[in-house]
């Protein structure tokens, strides 16, 4: 990485719990200063208490990011506290799973409202700062399911692949300036949204909430659950490093990207 920043002033939603909360542990013991962004603001508070024993410097903002003033929200407390932000890490999101019949336009567009709109919300409000001093970074927590489809997730997979062609355009746009953007792309993770799915699976009456979480793991190219801390940890490498690439499959035996990036990113080697 050039120009590498020593204490990043950093966004990371959905950072209450599961993921987002590993990612942005991961980045508080590396001396990031956090802007941590979720719904559910009695949850945030203990996450950001936790990482502030930790020595970090971390602020909350509770916000539902489908609202229309919820990024400019946050970017603005964000900026307030620790300048324009160097990194946002776009985690938050949600799962629904169903048959298509039962798959509504409400949870369609819900499901794109955090997994591409929001991102691309962030993506707007940060670049010309990003253009103006010449670096940044865009993460977004993709899936497997933005890069293949998975049954009765019709709207989820959707969001996710659009999340990931999301993430395509705007590497193709903005690294020329050298503005760094990923999708990082796990299998199942072990948190409590996939043990919540699992037991919705067992209330079903055909399979036990433990044979259901075995049947998700055995999906993942890997043969198990990620963990939060493993995404986490890929996260702040790509962040750390970046590399020329893109789209970063985790769920491999030796994780990489699956695709170089159309054209050169414009930085100094």
């Amino acid at each position: 990485m050039t120009g590498r920043m020593t204490r990043p002033a950093t966004i990371v939603t959905g950072s209450s719990r599961g993921i987002g909360a590993a990612i942005a542990t991961e980045f508080a013991r590396r001396g990031h200063r956090l802007t941590l962004v979720a719904r559910s603001g009695e949850q945030l508070d203990a996450t950001a208490a936790g990482l502030r024993a930790l020595g970090a410097e971390a602020i909350t903002v509770a916000v539902d990011l489908r609202q229309a003033a919820a990024v400019e929200t946050v970017m603005e407390r964000a900026t307030a506290a620790f300048g324009p932000p160097d990194i946002i890490v776009s985690n938050a999101g949600t799962a629904p799973a169903d048959k298509v019949e039962r798959t509504t336009t409400a949870v369609l567009q819900a499901t794109f409202d955090l997994h591409v709109a929001a991102p691309l919300a962030f993506a707007r409000a940060a670049v010309a700062g990003f253009k103006e001093r010449g670096r940044g970074c865009l993460m977004h927590l993709a899936s497997t399911a933005g890069l293949r489809g998975y049954p009765f997730t019709s709207a989820y997979t959707a969001a996710k692949h659009g999340m990931v062609g999301l993430t395509r355009a705007l590497h193709a746009e903005l690294a020329p300036a050298g503005i760094d953007v990923y999708a990082v792309c796990p299998g199942f993770v072990d948190t409590e949204i996939t043990r919540n799915a699992a037991a919705a699976v067992a209330a079903r009456g055909k399979l036990s909430a433990d044979e259901a979480f075995d049947r998700m793991a055995a999906q993942n190219e890997i043969g198990r659950m990620h963990l939060p801390a493993e995404v986490a940890t890929a996260v702040a490498q790509l962040v750390e490093e970046r590399p020329r690439g893109c789209v970063y499959a985790l769920d491999r035996d030796e994780p990489g990207f699956v695709d170089e990036p159309p054209i050169a990113d414009g930085r100094a080697t």
